[in-house]
Protein backbone atom coordinates (compact mmCIF):
# COMPACT_ATOMS: atom_id res chain seq x y z
CA UNK A 1 0.00 0.00 0.00
CA UNK A 2 1.21 3.53 -0.89
CA UNK A 3 0.96 4.35 3.19
CA UNK A 4 3.97 1.82 3.68
CA UNK A 5 6.20 4.91 1.90
CA UNK A 6 5.71 7.20 4.30
CA UNK A 7 5.14 4.88 7.37
CA UNK A 8 8.35 3.41 6.90
CA UNK A 9 9.97 7.03 6.53
CA UNK A 10 8.45 7.77 9.69
CA UNK A 11 9.87 4.94 11.08
CA UNK A 12 13.55 5.97 10.31
CA UNK A 13 13.70 2.74 7.68
CA UNK A 14 13.44 4.43 4.69
CA UNK A 15 15.18 8.37 4.17
CA UNK A 16 13.09 10.98 2.66
CA UNK A 17 12.09 10.61 -1.09
CA UNK A 18 9.65 11.79 -3.51
CA UNK A 19 6.23 11.14 -2.43
CA UNK A 20 3.16 10.65 -4.85
CA UNK A 21 1.01 13.47 -5.40
CA UNK A 22 -2.29 11.19 -5.19
CA UNK A 23 -0.59 9.88 -1.81
CA UNK A 24 -0.53 13.01 -0.05
CA UNK A 25 -3.83 13.61 -2.13
CA UNK A 26 -5.45 10.94 -0.42
CA UNK A 27 -4.29 11.47 3.10
CA UNK A 28 -5.37 14.81 3.27
CA UNK A 29 -8.86 14.17 2.64
CA UNK A 30 -7.79 16.12 -0.86
CA UNK A 31 -7.09 19.00 0.79
CA UNK A 32 -10.04 19.55 2.68
CA UNK A 33 -10.62 22.31 4.98
CA UNK A 34 -11.24 20.18 7.86
CA UNK A 35 -7.67 19.07 7.99
CA UNK A 36 -6.07 22.38 7.16
CA UNK A 37 -3.84 23.22 10.29
CA UNK A 38 -1.98 26.07 9.32
CA UNK A 39 -1.29 28.91 6.73
CA UNK A 40 1.50 31.06 5.85
CA UNK A 41 2.91 33.08 3.59
CA UNK A 42 4.02 30.67 1.34
CA UNK A 43 1.37 27.88 1.71
CA UNK A 44 -1.07 26.00 3.35
CA UNK A 45 -0.36 23.19 5.92
CA UNK A 46 -2.49 19.81 5.82
CA UNK A 47 -2.92 16.98 8.63
CA UNK A 48 -2.18 14.42 6.70
CA UNK A 49 -3.76 11.10 8.56
CA UNK A 50 -2.39 7.62 7.81
CA UNK A 51 -3.17 4.02 9.84
CA UNK A 52 -1.25 4.69 13.42
CA UNK A 53 0.36 8.18 12.56
CA UNK A 54 -0.15 11.52 11.44
CA UNK A 55 1.92 13.53 9.22
CA UNK A 56 2.39 17.19 8.03
CA UNK A 57 1.83 18.25 4.79
CA UNK A 58 2.53 21.84 2.95
CA UNK A 59 1.34 22.55 -0.13
CA UNK A 60 2.19 25.84 -1.74
CA UNK A 61 0.82 28.11 -3.52
CA UNK A 62 0.69 28.14 -6.87
CA UNK A 63 2.55 31.37 -7.10
CA UNK A 64 5.66 30.67 -5.45
CA UNK A 65 6.48 27.64 -7.53
CA UNK A 66 8.11 29.33 -10.63
CA UNK A 67 11.12 29.07 -9.83
CA UNK A 68 11.99 25.16 -9.55
CA UNK A 69 15.84 26.00 -8.19
CA UNK A 70 14.11 27.40 -5.14
CA UNK A 71 11.95 24.72 -4.55
CA UNK A 72 14.79 22.32 -5.13
CA UNK A 73 17.19 24.15 -2.70
CA UNK A 74 14.79 23.74 0.07
CA UNK A 75 13.97 20.26 -0.63
CA UNK A 76 18.05 20.07 -0.38
CA UNK A 77 18.56 22.29 2.61
CA UNK A 78 15.98 20.34 4.68
CA UNK A 79 17.50 16.71 3.39
CA UNK A 80 20.64 17.54 5.23
CA UNK A 81 19.01 18.55 8.08
CA UNK A 82 19.16 16.07 11.11
CA UNK A 83 18.51 17.16 14.73
CA UNK A 84 16.30 15.97 17.76
CA UNK A 85 14.93 19.75 17.88
CA UNK A 86 13.67 20.07 14.08
CA UNK A 87 11.20 18.56 12.80
CA UNK A 88 11.54 15.67 10.77
CA UNK A 89 11.57 16.44 6.92
CA UNK A 90 9.32 13.05 5.40
CA UNK A 91 9.75 13.76 1.76
CA UNK A 92 8.55 15.94 -1.09
CA UNK A 93 6.20 15.74 -4.26
CA UNK A 94 6.62 17.87 -7.76
CA UNK A 95 3.99 16.71 -9.70
CA UNK A 96 2.98 18.53 -12.95
CA UNK A 97 -0.05 17.80 -15.06
CA UNK A 98 -1.15 18.88 -18.76
CA UNK A 99 -4.91 20.55 -18.83
CA UNK A 100 -6.65 20.96 -22.35
CA UNK A 101 -8.65 24.15 -21.85
CA UNK A 102 -11.10 24.82 -24.65
CA UNK A 103 -11.15 27.95 -25.98
CA UNK A 104 -14.39 29.97 -26.06
CA UNK A 105 -16.15 29.86 -28.97
CA UNK A 106 -13.85 27.90 -30.91
CA UNK A 107 -12.73 24.14 -31.49
CA UNK A 108 -8.82 25.01 -30.36
CA UNK A 109 -7.57 24.14 -26.85
CA UNK A 110 -4.72 25.56 -25.24
CA UNK A 111 -2.81 23.71 -22.50
CA UNK A 112 -1.99 24.55 -19.17
CA UNK A 113 0.42 23.21 -17.01
CA UNK A 114 -0.56 22.61 -13.67
CA UNK A 115 1.92 22.58 -10.79
CA UNK A 116 1.56 20.88 -7.17
CA UNK A 117 4.91 21.35 -5.03
CA UNK A 118 4.41 19.75 -1.75
CA UNK A 119 7.12 19.61 1.27
CA UNK A 120 5.95 16.31 4.01
CA UNK A 121 7.24 16.18 7.54
CA UNK A 122 6.49 14.65 11.26
CA UNK A 123 3.43 16.08 12.76
CA UNK A 124 3.33 17.64 15.92
CA UNK A 125 0.54 18.33 17.83
CA UNK A 126 1.84 20.97 20.56
CA UNK A 127 -0.05 23.86 18.81
CA UNK A 128 1.81 26.97 16.84
CA UNK A 129 5.79 27.69 17.63
CA UNK A 130 4.96 31.63 17.49
CA UNK A 131 3.14 30.57 20.57
CA UNK A 132 5.81 29.06 21.95
CA UNK A 133 8.01 32.43 20.97
CA UNK A 134 6.15 35.08 21.57
CA UNK A 135 6.44 36.85 24.65
CA UNK A 136 2.99 38.96 24.86
CA UNK A 137 4.27 40.84 28.01
CA UNK A 138 7.63 42.00 26.40
CA UNK A 139 5.79 42.37 22.94
CA UNK A 140 8.22 40.41 21.27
Amino acid sequence: MEYDMLEQILEGKEKPTNLPFALLQKITDDFSEEREIGQGGFGTVYKGVLRNRNVAVKRIMNNYTIDEKLFYREVNSLLKVNHKNVVRFLGFCANTEQAAIKIEGKKEYIYAEIRERLLCFEYVSNGNLQNYITDHQRHL
